[in-house]
């Protein structure tokens, strides 16, 4: 086939040789329009309150669009991509094959990153251009990309939402960061055994025991249901790591898959999207008893504790790390851990402030202390580098944790007497600082709130409920519990 070789003439941005494609973007005079907020999991598609959107940009090429009905699709060369964060969209454009005649056809979606700084608002302007080989007819396609301030998102000053259960009902609450800490009752219901994350402009509920479902909330309406489904009878899923608004992964904790949903999806009927099985890393008993995750660029991290059920819940050797691309959902690799039952109450797996590596508690023999602690894991070279803190170093198991500065940190532990302890320490010294609080009841979490203060959730009877501390001097902030109704259990932060 010979193709003329005549001047391109350039149509503009109403054309249909070029087009682009990005979650939520709007066609006006000029081209494509989209605009997104940090961590906004519908168009940021890390879903991370991070500094920056990531858009989910495509090329289409030769469409069929009803917007410009007057335009025939041609054979086109080379299509070529321009703008300072048009370099991967270049390489999905690069990847596929010139000359091109059929319709409708699109590149590999691409990330644009478009990082704020100390912005508050930034915009960057992205270029396409197409050429028709018989005719020279050629298309410019322009794409405006606008990021703003996660703050934006904000539907009030920053507030805890908080899991409260007697085993028997669970009942959500709400408690302002600032004081005086006034305490709400949204009505959505949950399970009695259920834990809390904050993901982008969502609160997920993960339904555990005899629950077996995520639960998605909206913040901006009084944290009311969006959509609530199962994840499998009898699955036991422990927790959910979100990487757009339309995929996410949930352990399950009784079963060996691992599954791949969609937390945006308008009904349970396409929540499922797939499951990647991880049996291959069980013990003797053929369950992994996958716990917490997190995510590493395109790597997700999923704890397997590794549970001997046969012999209540012992210990069958170290645990592991699974590592899975979530590009391909394929399992790349895993980590072998220095100790066993890498057991985190409802925290998830934490990253180290600084380093950014990956930080693991493992408890061992949750009724017997000496044979584990807390240990960093190097996410890029996958290399586990044994503990930093033992459970000599803190006096028992360490059931929740948070790291605040290379020489701060904060744990709750149960001691050999079966006391939980939530005590300060400094991980540089390997030396427990002070003991805040000694309980018999269990204490279920610690966190940092958005203002930096220590917040735990205290179940103690006759008045359970949150405490807040001082990072700098530990002493409370609180003159005694803040009562949320039921006993406290899991807490995240929004907005």
């Amino acid at each position: 086939m010979v193709f003329l070789s005549t001047p391109a003439v350039w149509a503009g941005d109403r054309d249909c040789l070029v087009e682009w494609r990005v979650a939520g973007a709007e066609r006006t005079r000029g081209g494509w329009d989209a605009s997104c907020r940090d961590g906004e999991t519908e168009c940021d598609a890390d879903g991370a309150a991070d500094g920056a959107c990531t858009f989910a940009a495509a090329l289409c090429l030769n469409v069929r669009d009803p917007a410009v009905p007057a335009c025939e699709p041609g054979t086109l060369g080379r299509v070529r991509a321009g703008g300072r964060r048009a370099a991967a969209i270049s390489a999905a454009a690069a990847a596929l094959h010139f000359p091109l005649s059929a319709t409708g056809v699109c590149t590999a979606e691409a990330p644009v990153r478009v990082p704020l700084g100390r912005r508050a608002r930034r915009q960057v302007v992205l270029h396409a251009r197409a050429r028709d080989l018989a005719s020279g007819r050629g298309a410019r396609a322009t794409l405006r990309l606008a990021c703003a301030r996660g703050a934006a998102l904000t539907t009030g000053p920053p507030r805890a939402v908080v899991v409260t259960t007697d085993f028997e009902t669970g009942l959500l609450a709400t408690v302002g960061v600032a004081p005086p800490h006034a305490v709400g009752h949204p009505t959505s219901p949950i399970h009695a055994d259920a834990v809390v994350r904050a993901i982008g402009d969502r609160v997920y509920i993960v339904n555990r025991f005899l629950g077996d479902n995520l639960q998605v909330l909206d913040p901006a309406r009084g944290l009311a249901t969006l959509l609530q489904c199962s994840t499998g009878p009898g699955s036991n899923p422990h927790d959910v790591a979100v990487v757009g608004p339309h995929k996410a992964y949930v352990t399950r904790f009784d079963r060996p898959e691992l599954w791949i949903v969609d937390p945006g999806a308008p009904s349970c009927a396409g929540f499922f999207l797939g499951s990647i099985d991880l049996g291959a890393f069980a013990d003797a008993d053929g369950l992994p008893e996958m716990d917490q995750m997190t995510l590493v660029a395109d790597r997700l991290f999923v704890s397997l504790e590794r549970l001997d059920r046969r012999r209540d819940f012992a210990p069958a050797g170290k645990s592991l790390l699974a590592v899975i691309d979530t590009a391909t959902d394929g399992v790349v690799g895993t980590v072998e851990l220095s100790g066993g039952n890498a057991f985190g109450e409802t925290a998830g797996l934490v990253h180290e402030p600084r380093t950014g590596k990956l930080v693991v508690a493992e408890a061992g023999n949750i009724f017997r202390t000496g044979d584990g602690g807390l240990e960093r894991v190097d996410p890029f070279a996958l290399r586990a580098e044994g503990f930093f803190v033992t459970e000599g170093d803190l006096g028992g198991n360490v059931t929740d944790f948070v790291l605040v500065s290379p020489t701060k940190g904060y744990a709750v532990v149960i001691d050999d007497a079966l006391r939980n302890v939530l005590l300060a320490f400094d991980p540089s010294r390997r030396a427990v600082t002070r003991r805040l609080l000694v309980r018999r009841e269990f204490l279920p979490e610690i966190d940092l709130a958005p203002d930096g203060t220590l917040w735990l959730a205290d179940r103690a009877l006759p008045a359970p409920g949150i405490r807040i501390f001082d990072v700098a001097s530990d002493r409370p902030l609180t003159t005694g519990a803040i009562d949320v109704g039921l006993p406290p259990f899991a807490m995240a932060f929004v907005p």
